[in-house]
């Protein structure tokens, strides 16, 4: 007797023939990727724990809290814009071996106290389990979202080293070239900028938290997700991603100019501190007017009338066969 397959790919021949809409399509998917999101979540609640302390203690890295939402809308927009109708998959033992690895390593890395690599091994398992899942079909289509979540990870402690003094320094020196720029006699000593002002002379200093690691960081997962979820080519994308860093420097030493120039009228110390904070919170909406006018000024300057439609998304093309 022939059995009845539990889930069917092909369409209902019931439903009126058009194009397919979101509500349209097959979810049956949607329980096991629920299940599969679970029960990651509970092998790593330790390591999500320990970020979630990172993100509400290091200023640096408080947009963690954002990416897993925007990892979700970034999958969730990928399956609207390349639909297809789920069916089991049967994973095959190398992909069973390959989250075995990776569970292997996360295991030895806990045991030998690298907690950042033991946290970093989340995202290939997560991969896994969505190829799992769904096999190569769904993986096209959830690998941008798999590869946002390392915006969820603290850089490596030496890296952490590495980047933020040279960022210092830049934005010491590029400061105290605006300021000498705009009008302000400065003279830098190290890492703080020393101000005559009406009041004699101040001290402006650059601190190891204001160096613009945190900016960079914001700015890097924030365009990251434009260049995601909005349809551009593929050397706008590659454009907009490189800007990320002239940017990010760009509003932190606007940032500690505008806060130089508010030291040189401002008497009140609680008037300045005010308005290192205020301009503190200016950098990232001055960040984003720039990414707008960078985007506009390339659409301003290349004709997109005639896009491919390959240019559009982020993916895999080759996977889906497109119908004449």
């Amino acid at each position: 007797m022939a059995q009845i397959p539990m889930y069917q790919s092909s369409a209902d021949p019931s439903r009126p023939s058009g194009p397919t809409t979101a509500l349209d399509r097959d979810l049956s998917w949607l329980p096991s990727a629920l299940v599969g999101a679970a029960l990651v979540a509970f092998a790593y609640a330790p390591n999500i724990l320990s970020l979630v302390t990172i993100w509400n203690n290091e200023p640096n890295y408080s947009h963690g809290f954002l990416v897993i939402p925007i990892a979700a809308v970034i999958f969730w927009r990928r399956l609207v814009d390349r639909p297809y109708s789920w069916t089991p998959y049967q994973a095959s033992w190398g992909t069973w071996a390959l989250l075995g690895g990776m569970l292997i390593l996360r295991g030895l890395a806990y045991e030998r106290g690298m907690s950042w690599f033991e946290t970093a091994t989340l995202i290939p398992v997560t991969g896994c389990v969505v190829y799992a899942l769904g096999g190569p079909a769904l993986l096209a289509r959830a690998w941008p979202a798999v590869a946002f979540l390392v915006f969820m990870l603290p850089l490596p402690p030496s890296i952490n080293t590495m980047v933020s003094l040279p960022l210092q320094r830049i934005a010491t020196a590029g400061s105290c070239f605006v300021l000498q720029l705009t009008g302000l006699w400065v003279v830098p000593s190290g890492n703080v900028i020393n101000l005559s002002t009406p009041m004699g002379p101040q001290q402006l200093e650059v601190a190891m938290a204001c160096n613009g690691l945190s900016m960079l960081m914001t700015l890097a997962a924030t365009v990251t997700a434009t260049i995601i979820l909005v349809p551009m080519p593929t050397w706008k994308r590659i454009v907009v991603l490189l800007s990320a860093l002239p940017i990010a420097l760009i509003s932190n030493i606007a940032r500690i100019v505008a806060t130089g120039w508010c030291y040189y009228y401002m008497e009140s110390e609680l008037a300045r501190q005010r308005s290192h904070d205020w301009s503190g919170f200016l950098m990232m909406p001055l960040a984003l007017v720039l990414v707008g006018l960078e985007l506009w000024l390339l659409s301003w300057l290349v004709d997109e009338a005639d896009i491919e439609p390959t240019d559009r998304p982020i993916g895999l093309d080759a996977i889906q066969p497109r119908r004449a």
